[in-house]
């Protein structure tokens, strides 16, 4: 009897997931066209595609491979609901307090995820890569966000 490998399984049926929903969205919100004249559709659909049928592959491979019986690994709840909430956090903060706040919160957020992460080390990060946010956004994708506001 062989084990099968769960981390592989459940990892290529998340990349297949995610790879069949972007690419009915794609497909069924925007115009794809043809192969000789490709609408806006075309690449995400096609990449959705073939991003679904790598978890497939990922996910077949994993269930007929042999391996040592392994344990279901456990899910860190703690950092992935903290990750998930810093997404959120600079979702909403992007648009009402500005970039440097938002940046800074998403930071921190996701250190605290960490259980050795230190505030020396989060604070140095986040204006770190609030500048680097800064600098990206602005010259190198020409976006301008508000840096920083009081939304109240």
């Amino acid at each position: 009897m062989s084990d099968r490998s769960y981390p592989d399984i459940i990892a290529g049926v998340i990349i297949a997931v995610f790879g069949t929903i972007v690419a009915v969205y794609a497909a069924t919100h925007y115009n794809i066209g043809t192969v000789r004249r490709m609408g806006p559709g075309m690449f995400p659909t096609a990449l959705g595609v073939i991003i679904g049928v790598l978890g497939v592959l990922l996910t077949l491979t994993a269930a007929l491979r042999m391996i040592p019986a392994e344990r279901i690994p456990e899910i860190n709840w703690r950092a992935a609901v903290l990750v998930l909430t810093s997404v959120v956090l600079f979702s909403v903060l992007i648009n009402t307090a500005g970039l440097f706040p938002a940046v800074i919160a998403v930071v921190a957020t996701s250190a605290y995820a960490d259980k050795g992460a230190t505030v020396k080390t989060t604070v140095i990060l986040s204006a770190i890569l609030s500048v680097l946010a800064f600098l990206i956004f602005k010259f190198a994708l020409g976006m301008n966000f508000k840096l920083m506001e009081w939304p109240f």
